[in-house]
């Protein structure tokens, strides 16, 4: 290995030096391939650094390297061969191209640096360290590689000098290359690198040619030819150069085809991206002329491609617009104006067709070097949103005509109070006073406004809607700007964001004072009407009550004169009296009817019956009238329908008779059907006839009260209206219809359609029979000794003892004396009445700690208030008075747990109707049971209460109208029980005046009820002496011949009272009842048709041969 003194020279070595020299023309030929050679390789690392393609960079990095590094050795080369030597010089070929090695790997690493985007300070170090060690290393290792005669040593100085030149260049010249780079011009930066690059290697050579000595003896007479190292050194040079420069072709071939194949991708792209663009693209040339354009243009306009190319774009413009552009642009290239470029226009486009398309327009300029400018045009077809637009806008048009004609305000607020206005409508100021901008502007707040009594409530149901995610409804009182109370009714719906939390509030105000108003108003009217529906139902009753009153006078007497002897003039008339009084009464139970229908007091019964009973027994019972006018009355019930229906009987029958009775009524010949069949689910009854009809504008009045088809039907056929009224309210408070069809002369017919429910088969509703109870210890308690004398006969005969009691005390007394089976206890009696003695005896039971004994009451009053206040006191049961001993007997056995023995009764039978006599004989002899104890307790009430006024008068003139009532309700109990009708209700007349303090109606009631104990004490003697009327002895001829008489007056429309007077003696004698009355009742109401149908009858009866020969006359 060499040793230092055999590379460097030392201090002390005094040896001599050889001299030298150098060939500037070859010295400055080096330098240039030093610098050429740079500069390609710079150039190189530029086209490796922007390839993106991996083997492209390493081709370029490859070929640059071995460029660079020939030019480096090239250059080092040359300069040997412009060193001279006073010397014969040699070289060793294998030496010499291995001294290439380090300068093609400085290359590669001064490229491999250059070809990066950015390096950083230590890698420009440590590059430039290699750089200048490997440039070194080629020049030392090429100058080993000399073979001479001197030795070759060097100047460690200058040795030193020469590595730190090449490093400290090196560097330079990648600092320059890199700093250069962020310039625009790039070439600056690559020859400029070049250049410090090349003086950096050329540098390191001829400073470490400064460092080499030549020890040795010269040789005078040897040198070289200098012609023959040019010639080397030119050919070097020239291999060099053609080297790199092919490498430097070779590389911008590569790099050719890269940008060309990345503009075409680009072209590719860019076109991708113009024929997919939704917008349309038209290119136009500096005269505005189009050179192309995008399929959406195409599809916008409506123009091919190849049709639009050359013509000038304002083709594309609508009117003015295509002339203004044109414009703009010959502005923008003569002076360089940009109001066209740049900026977006809303214009208005025109198709190839003609029609018309709002676009948005921006044209940009695109300028090419050493060409003319092309114009881009960009358009965006805004019909969609012009559409839209149009649409918000009237649509905003919209809400705002109906924000402005809603009959309110409506508002944006906060959702907490005081509840901050975020928007308002202007109709709040006719509501407020205030305008909507004070309350924008917080100047004014809703919550402000709100009556201070109703700020709380309001607050409490909003946020209480709230709170449950509704809508809130509030109405409140609000307090207008000029002092006065608005009625508002407000209404608002919460907003929530996505998290749930509330935004604002949503509503609108309407002014309701009007409607409170109204509604005050509505309901003082509601209260007036309900007032006076309360006064009409308080005048029926009492105009009931006070027309019933002397009606039972009325017909009270007629029955009583009835039964004496009169004269037949004086019977016939008396007849007419009762026929119309009681036709009175009729109508007087017809307007209750209606009263109570009207006001919904009628409550419905619903039991099992048989709708065909009903029906079969309604027919019967008007059988005999239909016949008497000669009509064929028909029952028709469908096979197919089922006989029994739950329902209330009693109402069904009231409404069929009304219509039946109505169709015999309203038809004079031909026939009368009832028809009974199944309609969807629900039983339809028709009642058919062929009468007289109704008008078709008379229709709708049939079912109002009081109204008949016209005036005429009233005065021929009479009636007061009421029948269809009450079968109509009757229908549909069963929840039916009822319908009717009529034509004028033909007939009409009524359809009632009820739901009614299928029914279980009628078990016939069994009666008690007379039984005897088990023998019961009964207590009764009443004030009227008449009352207790009664229960005691009639109780002691069926076998009970029986303990009486004159008021409550006393029964209470006597009860916690003795052990009783039953009591009865009258309800209202003087001091202790029946509902406190009734406790009294519970409290003590109690206390003894006893079963608890049945208690009946008896009372008077039946209102079901009377009932619920028994039941409170304790009483088990409850009688009404009169008492009926059946019924009585069988309350009893329902409380002690007694079943009496029954047979069947038909449930639809009704009892008849008593006539209202003074003494209802057959009544109270069945009650009784014993007509002479019957008839001295008659005598002894007539005693006591003979002379009434000398009994209440002076009652009254005291005022004592508490213990007149109760007086007055002992005398009416007695009469009940006594069976006086007429007595009883002009008893209960005087109670309730004295209960009323009404002074004027006691008197009258106290000589309504003189008069009718008068009556009893008459007609109980004339019971005493009456017998039966003769049925003997009578001239049927003589009554035939009246019969003719009458019937021929009849026709005529005349009244011959004597014939009439002998056939009402006639019928009386043959005991014709029925037919006499009927009679009555038919002249009484001057029906002469009915009444010639019913003489006509009793004449065919009595003779039928003199009746056709009477027949043949007339």
């Amino acid at each position: 290995m060499p040793s230092f003194d055999s590379l460097f020279v030392g201090t002390h070595d005094t040896t001599p030096f050889m001299p030298s020299s150098h060939d500037p023309w070859l010295v400055a030929l080096s330098i240039f391939l030093a610098i050429f050679a740079s500069t390609m390789a710079l150039q190189v690392a530029g086209v490796a650094r922007e390839t993106a393609n991996y083997f492209y960079k390493q081709v370029a990095l490859a070929s640059g390297s071995m460029a660079l590094g020939c030019g480096v050795w090239a250059m080092h080369f040359v300069g040997m061969l412009a060193f001279e030597l006073c010397t014969p010089v040699s070289y060793d070929y294998s030496q010499t191209l291995l001294s290439m090695l380090p300068s093609l790997g400085a290359s590669w690493v001064t490229l491999w640096i250059l070809s990066r985007p950015s390096i950083t300070t230590s890698q420009l170090v440590i590059g430039g360290v290699l750089v200048g060690g490997g440039i070194a290393a080629m020049h030392y290792s090429g100058m080993a590689a000399m073979r001479m005669a001197p030795s070759l040593r060097y100047d460690v100085v200058w040795f030193l000098i020469s590595a730190a030149v090449a490093v400290s260049l090196a560097i330079l010249a990648l600092w320059i290359r890199f700093g250069l780079a962020r310039t625009n011009n790039n070439w600056h930066g690559v020859i400029a690198g070049g250049v410090v690059m090349g003086f950096a290697i050329a540098g390191m050579h001829y400073t470490g040619m400064m460092a080499a000595r030549f020890v040795g003896t010269p040789v005078t007479d040897g040198t070289m030819a200098s012609s023959s190292a040019t010639f080397i050194s030119l050919a070097v040079a020239l291999i060099s150069v053609a080297l790199t420069i092919l490498v430097l072709a070779v590389n911008t071939l590569l790099r050719y085809r890269q940008l060309l194949a990345q503009m075409r991708a680009s072209e590719s792209r860019l076109r991708a991206i113009v024929d997919t663009a939704a917008d349309g693209l038209v290119t136009m040339d500096s005269r505005g002329n189009i050179v192309s354009i995008n399929p959406s243009a195409e599809a916008l306009f409506g123009w091919r491609g190849d049709e639009l190319v050359g013509r000038n774009g304002e083709i594309l413009l609508h009117g003015e617009y295509g002339a203004s552009y044109n414009d703009l642009l010959r502005q923008y290239l003569a002076g360089g104006s940009s109001q066209v470029l740049g900026m977006g226009r809303e214009v208005v486009g025109r198709r190839k067709d003609g029609s018309l398309v709002p676009i948005r327009l921006a044209i940009g300029e695109v300028k090419i070097r050493n060409q003319q400018s092309l114009f881009v045009a960009f358009i965006t077809d805004i019909s969609e949103r012009k559409g839209m637009e149009k649409t918000l806008r009237d649509r905003e048009q919209q809400y705002r005509s109906l924000i402005l004609n809603i009959p309110g305000a409506v508002y944006r607020c906060l959702p907490e109070s005081p509840w901050q206005t975020l928007f308002m409508s202007e109709q709040v100021e006719t509501l407020t006073g205030w305008r909507a901008e004070e309350f924008m502007d917080g100047q004014v707040s809703q919550a402000a406004l709100i009556h201070p009594d109703d700020i709380e409530r309001v607050t409490q149901e909003v946020r209480a809607a709230f709170s449950q995610g509704l809508s809130f409804v509030v109405e409140y009182r609000l307090m207008h700007r000029d002092g006065n109370i608005r009625w508002i009714w407000g209404s608002g719906t919460a907003v929530t964001d996505a998290d749930g939390k509330l935004e604002w509030v949503d509503g609108m105000m309407l002014d309701i004072s009007e409607r409170r108003v109204m509604e005050e108003d509505l309901r003082d009217a509601k209260t007036r009407a309900e007032e006076a529906a309360a006064a009409k139902g308080a005048f029926l009753a009492n105009m009931s009550h006070e027309i019933r009153t002397p009606m039972n006078a009325i017909i009270g007497f007629t029955e009583l004169l009835l039964g004496g002897h009169l004269e037949v003039q004086q019977r016939r008339h008396l007849g007419t009296v009762r026929h119309s009084a009681r036709s009175l009464l009729g109508l007087l139970n017809d307007i209750l009817d209606t009263a109570k229908l009207e006001k919904g007091a009628f409550e419905l019964d619903v039991i099992d019956f048989s709708l065909l009973e009903l029906c079969r027994q309604i027919t019967a019972s008007l059988r005999l009238s239909a016949e008497s006018k000669g009509l064929q009355l028909a029952l028709d019930y469908h096979p197919a329908l089922s006989p029994f229906f739950k329902g209330d009987p009693l109402r069904i029958q009231q409404i069929i008779t009304n219509l039946l009775g109505n169709a015999i009524k309203f038809t004079d010949r031909g026939w009368v059907r009832l028809e009974v069949l199944s309609s969807h689910g629900q039983v339809n009854i028709r009642v058919s006839d062929t009468g007289v009809g109704i008008a078709a504008d008379r229709l709708d009045r049939i079912f109002a009260p009081f109204a008949q088809a016209d005036a005429s039907m009233s005065r021929r056929f009479g009636g007061t209206g009421l029948g269809t009224t009450i079968a109509r309210q009757l229908t549909e408070l069963m929840g039916g219809q009822i319908q009717v069809e009529s034509q004028v002369g033909v007939g009409s017919v009524f359809q009632v359609l009820l739901p009614l429910e299928a029914g279980k088969p009628v078990i016939e509703r069994p009666v008690m029979t007379q039984q005897p109870l088990p023998t019961l210890r009964i207590l009764v308690a009443d004030d009227v000794p008449q009352n207790l004398e009664l229960l005691s006969l009639a109780l002691s005969k069926a076998g009970h003892r029986v303990t009486t009691a004159r008021d409550g005390a006393e029964a209470v007394t006597l009860f916690l004396a003795d052990s009783f089976d039953v009591v009865l206890m009258d309800v209202q009696m003087p001091g202790t009445d029946g509902l406190e003695a009734t406790r009294q005896i519970r409290r003590a039971e109690m206390q003894r700690g006893v079963p608890a004994t049945p208690i009946i009451a008896l009372t008077a009053s039946v209102m079901e208030e009377d009932r619920r206040a028994a039941r409170e006191a304790g009483m088990d049961g409850f009688t009404p008075k009169p008492v009926e001993l059946p019924r009585l007997l069988n309350e009893i056995a329902q409380v002690v747990g007694v079943v009496f023995e029954r047979h069947a009764e038909n449930p639809l039978t009704r009892p008849a109707e008593q006539p209202n006599l003074a003494i209802d004989w057959t009544r109270g002899l069945e009650l009784w049971g014993d007509s002479h104890a019957f008839e001295q307790t008659l005598r002894r009430f007539c005693d006591e209460y003979g002379d009434v006024s000398a009994l209440f008068t002076p009652m009254l003139d005291r005022s004592e109208f508490t213990e007149g009532s109760m007086r007055v309700h002992r005398l009416r109990g007695a009469a009940a029980n006594l069976m006086l009708p007429r007595v009883a209700a002009v008893a209960l007349v005087l109670e309730q005046a004295f209960r009323s303090r009404d002074e004027v109606g006691v008197r009258t009631a106290i000589d309504g009820l003189t008069t009718e104990i008068a009556a009893v004490r008459a007609a109980s003697a004339l019971h005493h002496h009456d017998t039966p009327i003769a049925t003997g002895g009578i001239d049927r001829p003589g009554l035939v011949r009246h019969c003719m008489e009458a019937l021929n007056a009849l026709r005529h429309g005349e009244l011959v009272e004597s014939a009439l007077q002998a056939i009402e003696l006639g019928l009386e004698g043959l005991g014709r009842t029925e037919t006499l009355a009927r009679l009555h009742a038919s002249l009484a109401g001057f029906d002469l048709v009915d009444a010639t149908l019913i003489i006509e009858a009793l004449l065919k009866e009595l003779e039928p041969e003199t009746a056709e020969d009477g027949y043949a006359s007339a």
